[in-house]
């Protein structure tokens, strides 16, 4: 049997109860992939955040945590923005996982 989880996202994702971004007082700011597609930035640690994101960081910006209900809350926004996934591991400023926000949302409500 394979591991459902092989990056281990989902699990410290339902062990914190939500997941941190990069933003400021005006909320997260999607990123555009290699590809060019947006793509709503999230990691599991806090840490992750600030080493994916300082070295472009705008005055202002920091990571954010957002718990569950605020993620699910978000969504629609993003949705709505044209975005359609989320990039949930990176590494050097590339996304090494990216999931559906549609698969997130899933995810999120079975937290709930």
């Amino acid at each position: 049997m394979t591991d459902p989880d092989p990056s281990g996202v989902w699990a410290d994702l339902a062990a914190a109860d939500g997941l941190w971004a990069w933003g400021d007082e005006d909320g997260v700011a999607p990123w555009t992939d290699g590809g060019g597609h947006e793509v709503v930035p999230l990691w599991t640690t806090q840490e992750q955040a600030e080493a994916e994101s300082l070295a472009d960081a705008e005055p202002g910006e920091g990571p954010v945590f957002l718990d569950v209900d605020a993620l699910l809350d978000a969504i629609p926004e993003w949705v709505a923005a044209g975005v359609g996934e989320a990039g949930l591991q990176s590494e050097g400023g590339r996304f090494t996982l990216t999931v559906p926000l549609i698969e997130l949302t899933e995810r999120l409500l079975r937290l709930q």
